[in-house]
């Protein structure tokens, strides 16, 4: 046994280290410029943006409306007014002049009128009283519709209107405003009347006065800035104004006119699919509630249908609210203001730009998902068929190549001897194993040093502690095989998988000469959900995708844990590199720059220990994360670059989209599924679930048919996701993180638990290495020899 130093193949500062601290603080100052910015913007921008458009003479202090409400009894506010005047309600301050009582504007010096002798005695010593007022004449009906414009139901809503030449008054939510502008601007192209409906149909009690306040002026700067209209109309979300005087004052100190209806449909009271009753018309004129968006209104169109009909055969006609409106409250075109426009584009940006966005990403999803499912399902069995077609008994003895197996291990001492006993029972004829003890500080160097006493094969390799890179580049300095096979301190690899490597180096006759093959790496501690949910992962992502890439050339990672390479192509790259995390990632990138060729496997089969926790599963994936991030970064050259076919063009490019995408997206996908979810739209996020989970059941099975693996894999896939979301937003923000702060992310290196089970044999039919209870697994056929 030799005990040499080397030098590694390869080293460099890893990528994204950063030790002086001066990127992250830059970074941190941009963040912090950035947020006083947008600071400052809204400290410019908002007090414009959020000022009163009608703008009266008194009493304009937004806590106005609430002191004044104080003075009285909110249950015992005396409404005046006869039975007939009900379109128009106000607050009117009480005020005594000698004999008189007059009613007067809260907001200016303007006296409404006197109170009659019977109002008088209604209203005692009250501050001030709700005063309603018009009407309209007889066999007049003016049509109102709340809630809208809604997307499906006001266009079926006026092409009867427009049909039966029939004027309405709409009183609109900006939010729907927002959503549906061009709906909005047939509403008011068509000759029809516009109204107040506040921002997102606010209870004002259930606010303060700021939010309220916006909840109308943000509406009345969308509709100005939406189609050049305002208007001061204004009716109270769920009216009835006497018990809503808040937003019946508030609206009036921001120079808007209520509006009311005496003749209540009710259609808001009926659920989808029962019919709406039609109002019974009395020769009066009347203001009629309907509604237009809030709900399913098929049966409000139905019941319109009749009601315009049955107007017209008793001598109705139909007009907007403009006959009975004072000149000053009429709508009018106007120019919008900056203001205007930016509040419109404010709330488009929270509104309608996450909905476009999460829209655009879930068909974007649904078609990427679909086609590369289908393109990578048809390539990886084509794949395999052709593997399963090939000849390779032409093979003779004396051609197969001499292979070096290095094994780089660091405190192996629980799970080493198994596997250098599953390596010695290999039926491969020509090959050493290289381990290279780096700096272990339990037993695994005597472990190692007795089992290489009785097999001449295994030589012993010992090193300071340099980590996983500078180790197997030691191996590999020191190997001798024209075929170099790595492996990890835990791994086992079955009976064949050396041979099923090297064949290919042997029949390697194509333009580009072999550089690497990757093998099928397997979990062989399934015992519980977690390693379930792993071995499924390792499974469709080796059998069908590296499948699918090993037939386009287009194989990103040849894992470290179960490969082979040409040994003049890893002295032509140098080995390992130390500057990233993803050491075979990186390699096996280097090789195809290199020119050679990278191919897939499923027959060289290594069983490894898979994390068996939370914690020390999101540990491994951020360290590979954060060392494919770090290899695409390095190898950026060759993203979108055809020199390198489908690595460059496909592969490559997918890989930076699932970073940057979740990145950049994910937490805006949550909130807006989180507030689907809330208001009861589960529709398209079980949809997108479905469709995902029926391609990945896709892919799981052709898998398992694949290489006949165990179709209990497939129990997984319903739960898959509820994993894999999770930890992929916990690594992906995690590892971005780091880069950004230039720290390197540790090596993480699993607790070893003894638990893979394989079964190993010798020639003689005994256990090798002196018995070591490698049971088979349930889940397979166990390797014997």
């Amino acid at each position: 046994m030799s005990q040499p130093s080397s030098k590694p193949l390869h080293a460099s500062a890893p990528v994204f280290f950063d030790p002086s601290g001066k990127r992250w603080r830059r970074i941190l100052h941009s963040v912090v410029a950035g947020i006083m910015l947008i600071v400052f913007s809204v400290v410019w921008i908002l007090p414009g943006a959020t000022a009163p458009l009608w703008k009266a003479q008194l009493n304009q202090s937004p806590d106005y409306p609430r002191k004044l409400l104080a003075t009285g009894d909110l249950k015992n506010i005396p409404t005046l007014g006869n039975d007939t005047d009900f379109v128009f309600d106000r607050i009117a301050l009480v005020q005594h002049s000698g004999a008189k009582v007059l009613l007067k504007d809260p907001f200016s010096d303007t006296v409404y009128r006197e109170a009659n002798a019977e109002e008088k005695e209604l209203i005692g010593n009250y501050p001030y009283v709700i005063d309603s007022y018009g009407h309209p004449a007889d066999r007049q009906l003016m049509l109102t519709f709340d809630d809208g414009p809604d997307a499906r139901f006001t266009p079926e809503l006026l092409d009867l209107l427009s049909k039966e030449a029939v004027p309405a008054t709409f009183f609109t939510i900006g939010s729907n405003i927002v959503k549906n502008p061009d709906i909005l601007r047939r509403i008011i192209r068509e000759g029809h009347m516009v109204g107040n409906h506040t921002m997102f149909h606010s209870d004002f009690w259930a606010h303060d006065d700021t939010y309220n306040r916006e909840a109308i002026i943000g509406t009345d700067r969308v509709l100005r800035a939406t189609d050049n209209y305002a208007t001061r109309l204004f009716r109270i979300p769920t009216g009835d104004p006497e018990n809503n005087t808040l937003a019946l004052l508030q609206a009036q100190q921001l120079g808007f006119l209520h509006i009311n209806m005496d003749l209540d449909t009710r259609d808001w009271d009926h659920p989808p699919g029962e019919p709406v009753p039609v109002p019974q018309l009395d020769g009066k004129g009347h203001v009629v509630l309907l509604h237009d968006g809030g709900g399913d209104r098929s049966a409000t169109i139905n019941m319109l249908k009749t009601l315009i009909h049955q107007a017209k055969e008793k001598g109705y006609t139909f007009t907007t609210v403009q006959p009975l409106l004072p000149s000053e409250y009429v709508p009018q075109r106007i120019t919008p203001g900056v203001g205007d426009h930016l509040t419109l584009t404010t709330y488009a940006g929270i509104l309608v730009a996450p909905n476009v966005l999460i829209t655009w990403l879930f068909w974007f999803g649904i078609g990427s998902l679909t086609l590369l499912t289908f393109l990578y399902v048809v390539l990886a069995l084509i794949n395999n068929r052709r593997q399963k077609r090939r000849q390779w008994d032409t093979i003779r003895e004396e051609d197969w190549p001499f292979v070096s197996v290095v094994l780089p291990v660091y405190n192996e001492e629980r799970v080493v001897e198994k596997t250098l006993a599953a390596l010695q029972v290999s039926d491969y004829p020509r090959f050493e194993v290289v381990a290279v003890n780096d700096g272990s500080t339990d037993n695994t160097l005597a472990v190692l040093r007795e089992y290489a006493l009785s097999w001449p094969q295994l030589r012993v390799l010992d090193q300071p502690n340099g980590g996983k890179s500078e180790a197997s580049n030691n191996g590999i300095f020191h190997s001798k095989g024209e075929v170099v096979v790595t492996l990890d301190g835990d791994t086992l690899f079955e009976r064949q998988t050396i041979k099923m490597f090297a064949r290919h180096f042997c029949a390697d006759g194509g333009r580009k000469k072999i550089g690497a093959v990757a093998g099928h790496v397997k979990v062989g501690n399934r015992r519980s959900l977690l390693t379930a949910w792993q071995s499924l992962e390792y499974l469709s992502g080796i059998c069908v995708t590296r499948m699918a890439e090993g037939l386009m050339g287009a194989i990103a990672i040849v894992p470290g844990a179960c490969a082979a390479w040409r040994r003049e192509a890893l002295i032509q790259a140098g080995g390992y590199s130390t500057d990233t995390l993803a050491e075979d990632a990186d390699l096996t990138l280097t090789l195809q720059q290199f020119g050679y060729r990278i191919v897939q496997e499923n027959k060289a089969v290594a069983w490894t220990e898979a994390p068996m926790t939370l914690t020390g599963l999101a540990k491994q994936r951020l360290r590979w994360t954060y060392g494919n991030i770090q290899t695409i970064y390095k190898h950026r050259g060759m993203i979108l670059n055809p020199r390198y076919g489908a690595l460059g063009l496909l592969t490559l490019p997918y890989a930076v989209l699932s970073v940057v995408i979740p990145l950049l997206f994910m937490p805006m996908t949550i909130v807006v599924a989180a507030i689907n979810l809330a208001h009861g739209e589960w529709q398209a996020i079980a949809i997108f679930a479905v469709i995902v989970a029926g391609t990945h059941m896709v892919i799981s099975t052709v898998a398992v048919i694949m290489v006949r693996e165990d179709p209990s894999h497939l129990l997984i896939v319903p739960i898959y996701r509820l994993i894999y979301e999770p930890l992929r937003a916990y690594v992906i923000f995690g590892a971005t993180l780091q880069a950004l702060r230039g720290r390197v992310v540790g090596w993480y290196r699993p607790e070893r638990t003894n638990s893979v089970l394989l079964s190993i044999t010798t020639e003689a039919g005994e256990m090798a290495a002196g018995g070591f209870p490698f049971a088979a697994g349930p889940e397979r056929t166990p390797s014997a020899v």
